[in-house]
């Protein structure tokens, strides 16, 4: 997933104008395309993540960014760009560039050793556990992703396409990847079978850390995480 969000503390409130009052004119300084577009995307977010796509109007959304319902379309066209829009905000912006995704130090902290051709080799385990602990701070953007998910399920939603070829463009990404592996996953086929786990066992994780307010996806996750990585196997590979 992508960068992290500005989470609210509570359930977004769809904003309402009185009836007979116009909308008052915008006092702040006038927002740059590209913040308007982050901005649009931020509220959009919000609102989706609670009411799904079909339950919120692009009024609600232009209300929400204090812009008429012909300026938001200046901005996204319609219902498919607003949610192209999300998901190259807050999904696949770097998500898909493993060492420009990363910060340099913390890429170094992933570092594990080196081939036998001296290429330098990374920690599959501690490159998910951060992930974790990522998304443990932007639970709204988790919530917003895997209730896409379920909608996208249905061919006519915008998002059907994108989600229906996610899973194939992040394997992927993580096979592009140099690792280091136990000897076993260096195969091929072996190593498909375990992202695919891992991203089912994630994915699980996190749809009881949202349904469950006692369980935190950090704690699922350490739980989980010896089951897919089991030591000694892994040990060399941390």
């Amino acid at each position: 997933m992508g960068y992290i969000m500005n989470a609210p503390s509570q359930h977004p409130t769809k904003p309402r104008r009185p009836q007979g009052v116009a909308r008052p004119i915008n006092s702040h300084r006038r927002l740059s395309p590209e913040e308007r577009r982050g901005q649009i995307a931020r509220e959009a977010a919000r609102f989706i993540a609670y009411y799904g796509s079909y339950g919120v109007s692009m009024q609600t959304i232009a209300d929400a960014v204090g812009l008429t319902l012909p300026g938001l379309y200046h901005y996204v066209s319609n219902r498919e760009e607003l949610l192209a829009l999300i998901i190259e905000t807050y999904y696949d912006d770097g998500a898909f560039s493993f060492e420009q995704s990363l910060p340099a130090e913390e890429l170094r902290t992933l570092e594990v050793g080196r081939d036998s051709k001296g290429h330098q080799q990374y920690s599959l385990p501690r490159y998910l556990e951060g992930i974790v602990k990522q998304n443990s701070q932007r639970m709204e953007l988790v919530m917003l992703f895997m209730r896409l998910a379920v909608e996208a399920h249905d061919p006519a939603h915008p998002a059907h396409e994108y989600y229906q070829g996610r899973h194939d463009t992040m394997l992927d990404f993580m096979s592009g990847i140099p690792w280091k592996l136990p000897e076993r996953y260096q195969d091929s086929a072996a190593f498909e079978g375990l992202i695919r786990t891992v991203y089912c066992t994630m994915d699980g994780v996190q749809v009881q850390a949202l349904t469950n307010p006692h369980d935190s996806i950090i704690d699922l996750w350490a739980k989980a995480e010896p089951v897919l990585f089991p030591s000694p196997e892994w040990d060399s590979c941390r």
